[in-house]
């Protein structure tokens, strides 16, 4: 199942062997929820067989055999941002977030794969190599935190 996802295709067979190690084979059913928005993230996934249909705040989106999700906020260590269901029975391999981060360090092709990715969806921003969140996003959280009383940043 492994070789058959697009980013491990061109691994060699003992690198193949110790991703598997890494990952947990889940099978869902059609209408399974996989992932649900605002939930704390653990883990990202792979497609190997099915369609699954992740539901973003203004569009839906489709996913086949091939294609991975999750990488944001498991890579961020943040909430889903998005509510992930099977469309039809799926195959899924889970990655854990900190097992990801291992392969990352260990595999730097892969590791540029998912971030060019993750920055595609998160529409060109940054994703840092430790996956921790970027500056502007804890300013962010820190002037919304503040209540507007003057003594908080703006």
């Amino acid at each position: 199942m492994v070789a058959r996802v697009p980013l491990f295709a061109e691994l060699q067979a003992t690198d193949i062997a110790n991703i598997m190690r890494l990952l947990r084979a889940q099978q869902v059913e059609a209408g399974d929820v996989i992932a649900k928005r605002g939930e704390p993230a653990h883990s990202m996934y792979f497609v190997a067989a099915g369609e699954v249909e992740i539901e973003l705040k203004h569009e839906r989106v489709r996913l086949g055999a091939g294609h991975f999700f999750g990488e944001v906020a498991a890579l961020r260590r943040a909430r889903r941002s998005a509510t992930v269901t099977a469309v039809t029975r799926t195959s899924l391999l889970v990655l854990d977030a900190h097992d990801l981060h291992v392969l990352m360090e260990r595999e730097p092709r892969i590791a540029e794969h998912i971030r060019e990715v993750a920055r595609t969806r998160l529409g060109g921003e940054e994703v840092t190599r430790k996956g921790d969140l970027v500056v502007e996003e804890l300013e962010e959280a820190e002037t919304i935190q503040r209540p507007a009383d003057g003594h908080g940043r703006s």
